[in-house]
């Protein structure tokens, strides 16, 4: 995980700024494959990616939920006024946001979510929770993140009658290219074939803060060492028997999104 800074900016326009940003959320649990999606639309020009917006309220502000990564003194007061600021400053004529529900669903502004295409990236939790286990974490049920996923779900397909865009994580590294060519149609963008391939796997330009630096090595390592969208590989795990209910919920709601995939 990194913090809720705007982190990567390519080849902005030198001559007309742009007044009004296209904003583009994808919705995600942890350990669903969004990372390597938002490396993909990094690799666009004349776009800007946030990545996480609000984990530093969650995990590091007067605000927080939770305390698994200790804590940060600087991000004590970071709100979600700051948060918004920070996805809508970019002045590029998109602006793509990777955000894990959980994250932002104590905080999230109806507003913002009205003005915003917003999307989402499910995987099989049994998928998912091999990966939490690889790192090796152990997540709650709130922060497993299917549930939080399902809530922004309604909110956005019953509140604000939006249209549903889901991408289904392993049809996506099985498949990049089309995937991401169908997701390009539906937000109203033109694919790039740079989106497939890059030579830095790193989601964040510039120097890393003492506080990420723990989560750069754990959550990113895999798509770090990458140079493209990996292909699935077979996934075998004892699911701990703490958790085997908490995956079978997650199930129900990974069948659900999922029959809306590209």
């Amino acid at each position: 995980m990194v913090n809720n800074r705007l982190i990567s900016m390519k080849n902005q326009s030198i001559q007309q700024p742009v007044t009004k940003s296209k904003i583009v959320a994808l919705w995600s649990a942890p350990r669903c494959v969004s990372s390597a999606f938002l490396k993909a639309f990094s690799q666009r020009s004349q776009t800007a990616i946030v990545n996480e917006p609000f984990l530093d309220v969650y995990y590091f502000s007067k605000w927080r939920r939770s305390n698994r990564f200790g804590d940060c003194e600087e991000q004590h007061n970071y709100g979600t006024a700051q948060v918004i600021d920070s996805i809508q400053s970019p002045t590029t004529p998109l602006v793509f946001m990777k955000e894990i529900a959980y994250q932002a669903l104590p905080y999230i502004d109806r507003d913002f979510l009205s003005n915003t295409i917003n999307t989402f990236i499910v995987r099989d939790p049994r998928e998912a929770i091999a990966s939490w286990y690889r790192v090796p974490e152990y997540p709650t049920e709130e922060e497993f993140g299917f549930e939080a996923l399902k809530q922004t779900w309604e909110i956005v397909t019953k509140e604000l009658k939006q249209e549903p865009i889901v991408v289904e994580a392993t049809d996506f590294r099985r498949n990049p290219e089309q995937v991401l060519s169908r997701y390009c149609q539906r937000i109203g963008v033109t694919f790039d074939p740079q989106m497939l391939k890059w030579d830095n796997g790193s989601l964040k330009q510039n120097q890393w803060k003492p506080h990420e630096l723990e989560s750069r090595a754990k959550w990113y390592k895999t798509l770090e060492n990458s140079t493209g969208i990996l292909p699935p590989t077979k996934v075998e795990v004892e699911i701990l028997s703490q958790d085997i209910d908490m995956v079978e919920r997650a199930m129900k709601i990974y069948e659900r999104l999922s029959h809306f995939a590209l």
